[in-house]
């Protein structure tokens, strides 16, 4: 569902400040200016103030402006497959169909399906995204459309072919080990490494499934003859009698620039381990409740000091890549939380993971002066995340 709203993004090439008012700022989670006004000069925020400026404005309306969304864990390349898989026979009976339904649709319709999605998000705000490609067919989508972030090329199997990687200020290209129970590690250690010499992200799936934690616990089970199966020789790899957070954590793979993603399957020291790697986490609720019939346990996550932030994973688990969506459903399954942590995981928390906290993720001075707004009514501030979450 794409919430009613218009995206506002000023020009870096247009001189001469700018002054855009509305009911509602919410400049970062836990600063909300009720009646104020941006002020933007040459596409840059310049302040963020109370009460209406002298100088004539643009006047969005009594509802709120707010940054835009991030989506820090998508797969644009599996968008052709919503729809086509199935949910109630196992993650494994659900990776193989995956597999075989990416190779017969062929690469023309994979790339029709994930210009389309591109399009959607930008129509829906989600403006930053940490996309992930297997098979290397997105990057010229993303640099040809008005999204922002990070492409990761992932990898799997043993395997270490050479890497690309570039940091820019629009679209940067990073890589991505595909998790750890598919990826030898060699080849994750050579990942890891690339990105971080050039100071870029670094992700990669753990802790998703009970075949991997199983796997990498007790070197037998589905997960095991699966990859036996496909080819991949695992029996040099140093697995045993330990989680895989654990597992990636003894090979040197976490800290600040790693983002573990998912994180459904981790016990409380598991958690102690990402907090004091100070590795970020990104939580794919609606993915996880319809491949695992579970969620990550984001309360636990927030209590060791981990800022989680919020990624849809692809169209083959979910409904949408729409962190509207996305917020919207974690409100309704995690009550207790506050709404603005709520939000947090889908702006700055992503921004922060992706390494571009310093462009977006909140409407602060020194940011890009791209922001949402939407017509929406609000007695308190409460009330005005209670909405904005709601998706309505």
């Amino acid at each position: 569902m794409i919430p009613n709203f218009k995206t506002i993004v000023c020009s870096e090439s247009r001189s001469g400040r700018e002054f855009h008012r509305a009911g509602w700022i919410i400049v970062e989670p836990f600063t909300i200016i009720e009646n104020g006004y941006i002020e933007v000069d040459k596409g840059f925020i310049t302040g963020v103030h109370k009460g209406r400026p002298e100088e004539k404005c643009i006047d969005h309306g009594p509802g709120v402006l707010m940054p835009p969304l991030v989506n820090t864990h998508l797969h644009l390349e599996l968008s052709a497959l919503k729809g086509c898989l199935p949910f109630d026979k196992g993650f494994k009976i659900w990776v193989k169909t995956l597999l075989e339904k990416r190779e017969t649709l062929g690469q023309e319709k994979l790339i029709k399906a994930a210009q389309n999605s591109v399009q959607d998000l930008v129509k829906s705000g989600n403006l930053y995204i940490g996309d992930i490609s297997t098979l290397g067919i997105i990057k010229s989508i993303i640099e040809d459309s008005a999204l922002n972030g990070v492409c990761f090329h992932e990898f799997l199997g043993s395997d270490i072919p050479p890497f690309f990687v570039q940091k820019n200020d629009s679209v940067s290209f990073s890589v991505s080990g595909h998790a750890p129970h598919t990826s030898s590690p060699q080849l994750l250690k050579a990942l890891k490494q690339c990105s971080k010499s050039n100071g870029l992200p670094f992700s990669i799936h753990v802790a998703e499934s009970d075949d991997e934690s199983e796997f990498i616990h007790d070197k037998k089970g589905p997960w095991a003859d699966f990859l036996t199966l496909r080819g991949i020789d695992w029996s040099s790899w140093e697995i045993g009698s330990k989680s895989p957070i654990a597992y990636i954590n003894d090979m040197g793979l976490l800290d600040p620039l790693t983002i573990a993603v998912h994180v459904l399957n981790a016990s409380d020291r598991d958690l102690e381990i990402l907090s004091q790697s100070k590795a970020k986490v990104c939580v794919c609720p609606r993915s996880n409740q319809n491949l695992h019939g579970k969620l990550s346990d984001i309360e636990k996550i927030l209590k060791v000091g981990i800022e989680p932030a919020l990624g849809t994973d692809s169209l083959a688990s979910c409904d949408s890549l729409n962190i509207f969506d996305e917020m919207a459903f974690v409100q309704t399954h995690y009550p207790m939380l506050d709404p603005a942590i709520i939000f947090s995981m889908g702006t700055i928390n992503g921004a922060r993971a992706l390494g571009i906290d310093h462009l977006t993720g909140t409407l602060a001075k020194g940011k890009r002066a791209q922001f949402l707004y939407r017509p929406l009514k609000a007695k308190n501030k409460k009330e005005l995340f209670q909405r904005t979450l709601s998706n309505e």
